[in-house]
């Protein structure tokens, strides 16, 4: 087996899709996802001294997208995480929804069959959530906490790339975990802090979802819940602290 990090993202509302959306347009979309991971992932230069990690690849499994990426170091689990906010707008443009969970571990794959440690412990994570978003597994957040805060610089903005939260899984039970902090990411695609009151990625999201369809008390708690995390995650955000040069 080789050790890597692992994503499983669901689209969500994708069973029954093709009642309401063309199939060619629903299979391009779900296919463009190997681009769209290709095109944002940026290994960082040789002086910040990162791993070695194989490129991401990504394998779609009818409404399941596997991420991954090799390497024997732990941390490369941040840098695969870099590349889920540009798969969640790209279906966000489509008015579709991912969650999901990303971990670190051992695994071995053939083709787009999977198997190993990793791929059992995120498989069992990337649907617990009830909302929108990513979070790690429980083994991998003690990984992430040995790196936080490990923040990102967006459009003049130090952005966490991941916030401690309790996060509201089925069935009412919460779990403290490190989630991906895609809405300080949205947020700073505007390029404005959130002002007192609602932020920017708030009204966006709001935007989408009530361009929805009826809504049945399930989604209409997913939203809720994803709500409540943009407001806390957006929170997190502050203008990169720029070193004056000696005159």
């Amino acid at each position: 087996m080789k050790s890597g990090a692992v994503a499983f993202l669901d689209i969500l509302g994708f069973k029954g899709i093709w009642r309401v959306k063309p199939e060619e347009e629903v299979l391009n979309l779900v296919m463009g996802v190997a681009e769209v991971v290709t095109r944002g992932y940026k290994h960082p230069p040789p002086e910040k001294r990162w791993p070695e990690c194989s490129l991401p690849q990504v394998t779609t499994l009818s409404d399941t997208i596997v991420i991954t990426m090799d390497s024997l170091d732990r941390s490369c689990v941040l840098l695969l995480a870099n590349t889920l906010y540009g798969v969640m707008m790209h279906f966000q443009k489509h008015e579709l929804f991912v969650r999901g969970a990303i971990g670190w571990g051992n695994y071995a794959q053939m083709g787009n069959t999977f198997l190993g440690p990793a791929i059992d412990d995120v498989a069992a994570w990337h649907e617990q959530a009830n909302w929108i978003g990513v979070v790690s597994t429980p083994t991998t957040n003690y990984i992430i906490d040995r790196f936080s805060p490990f923040a990102m610089d967006i459009n003049g903005f130090s952005v966490d790339q991941f916030v401690k939260y309790d996060v509201p899984g089925n069935g009412g039970a919460t779990y403290r975990l490190n989630s991906f902090n895609w809405p300080g990411y949205l947020q700073a695609s505007y390029k404005e802090m959130p002002v007192q009151g609602k932020s920017t990625a708030r009204a966006a999201m709001e935007a989408l979802f009530m361009n929805q369809h009826a809504l049945d008390a399930s989604v209409l708690k997913k939203y809720e819940n994803t709500l409540r995390f943009v407001d806390y995650a957006v929170g997190f955000m502050r203008p990169v602290e720029r070193k004056a040069h000696p005159a």
